[in-house]
């Protein structure tokens, strides 16, 4: 490998803390075991609806465990947008806590526990005890964050639906927390969710949110993602549970396909952000750059968008 990438991986795997880092080491194994059992098979909607019409496999995916099953992996190497890419959810997400401190708090889908662990993170920082809905289209995601929850103490509600098509009473919360779900729905249902976290919002509440800004996802940016997740893993071999040589076929395998299915709708730029929010009573867009996946770096949006 050349020096310079070795360098650069290198960065980039040293920007997870030790914390993160241990509880992904616990936690990878079981979100592989349980995306086996709970990524069941779905008409419309989640992470494999794009890659059962788009996918470059001859076998298309029937659930998501490609992804789910692989997530935290590559979340070891950093390699997947996560919120800790973030810096500003802490500030902002406290922020509104201190207000309503007992406020009634959904976050809108979930990879994993790590929007719940940032959500925590900023519950500390505010001292506020919220009452914590979860909402995804997957069930394994809502068993890791019952597992996070169960590990911190945490009382959680978790309900498998889809969050464009379920009915949920109008303003029923304070706060609408999310990360880059708008860069994982297609853009004819971009307007119709934030349409949704507009009505359940109570008034003065605010959603939390975050948005790639980028282009297709090409053939080549998948072959560029999957050889630098392969490259990443054989420098940190030690990082990875039970990592047999068996073992290790099996994740660089996982790796392969989840390049191949994984896809972003991305956003063009600032005003495309701005009217689809346009409903809200105030809005601000802060551009920033993140480590990037099949694009690395990325720029993104952080966005705070508050009720009327």
């Amino acid at each position: 490998m050349h020096p310079l990438l070795a360098n650069a991986m290198m960065d980039r795997f040293d920007a997870l803390d030790s914390r993160t880092r241990a509880l992904l080491i616990r936690s990878a194994p079981l979100m592989e075991e349980w995306s086996a059992t709970f990524c069941g098979k779905k008409d419309a909607g989640g992470m494999e609806e794009w890659a059962k019409t788009h996918g470059e496999d001859e076998a298309q995916p029937e659930s998501c465990d490609w992804y789910h099953g692989t997530w935290q992996f590559l979340r070891l190497l950093n390699m997947v947008a996560v919120p800790p890419w973030y810096e500003f959810y802490n500030d902002a997400l406290s922020t509104l806590l201190r207000r309503r401190p007992r406020a009634d708090v959904l976050i809108s889908a979930a990879a994993d526990y790590g929007m719940l662990a940032t959500l925590h993170e900023a519950m500390r920082t505010a001292q506020a005890t919220p009452r914590i809905t979860i909402y995804d289209i997957c069930r394994t995601p809502l068993r890791a964050c019952s597992w996070y929850a169960d590990q911190h103490g945490l009382a959680i509600e978790c309900v498998c639906d889809n969050l464009l098509t379920c009915h949920m009473a109008p303003a029923s919360f304070d706060l609408i927390v999310t990360d880059e779900f708008l860069t994982v729905i297609k853009s004819e249902d971009k307007p119709v969710i934030v349409k949704r976290w507009r009505e359940l919002l109570k008034p003065g509440g605010a959603l939390v949110t975050t948005a790639m800004i980028g282009g297709p996802t090409t053939a080549a940016l998948r072959q560029g993602y999957a050889e630098r997740a392969r490259s990443l893993f054989e420098v940190h071999p030690d990082s990875f549970p039970h990592n047999t040589d068996g073992r290790r076929h099996h994740l660089l395998e996982r790796f392969d396909r989840f390049a191949s299915n994984h896809t972003r709708h991305m956003f063009a730029g600032e005003e495309e952000i701005l009217r689809l929010f346009d409903g809200f009573g105030k809005v601000l867009v802060e551009r920033t750059v993140t480590p990037g996946e099949c694009v690395t770096p990325t720029d993104s949006y952080q966005i705070v968008a508050e009720a009327s």
